[in-house]
């Protein structure tokens, strides 16, 4: 039989069981996820140039499982640019059309850790034989930045 002077609080349980997942779901992050919880407060910037060649226009239409970002048609070393905020899946599929022709490229990939190597903006240039995206380029003692063919075609 219950006391019934001893005030009962069912809730107490489950919030220090809550705490007690949430202080060892803390210790247990890594660096890694804690770059991607440093990058949700900040925005992700995306820039495409065209690097196809003088003379060529490039039509650009960019999208993400949620968002559609308005079609853009930029002459040689021209630019496009979009931001938003990283979520849990983010990723930005980017078709470029010029020739007649259609070259795809995933933008940002949050699974393919854009998040760390791009810091807080992507910088991709669009060439007639493939898609570079700027990385960070370790050479022994030093590091330097440099683009990075990530798609051929």
């Amino acid at each position: 039989m219950m006391n019934p002077m001893r005030k009962q609080y069912p809730d107490t349980t489950f919030v220090v069981t809550i705490t007690m997942i949430l202080l060892i779901m803390m210790t247990a992050f890594n660096k890694q996820s804690s770059y991607f919880a440093e990058a949700l407060l900040e925005e992700q910037m995306v820039q495409v140039s065209n690097g196809v060649g003088p003379g060529t226009t490039m039509k650009i239409y960019c999208k993400s499982g949620d968002e559609e970002l308005p079609v853009k048609y930029l002459g040689f070393n021209e630019y496009y640019q979009f931001s938003f905020r990283i979520l849990w899946r983010t990723m930005y599929w980017c078709n470029m059309y010029w020739d007649n022709k259609i070259h795809s490229i995933k933008a940002f990939d949050v699974d393919r850790r854009d998040n760390e190597l791009c810091q807080s903006m992507c910088f991709w240039k669009i060439k007639r034989d493939g898609a570079y995206l700027m990385r960070e380029l370790d050479h022994g003692n030093s590091s330097r930045r440099g683009y990075v063919k990530l798609y051929s075609w």
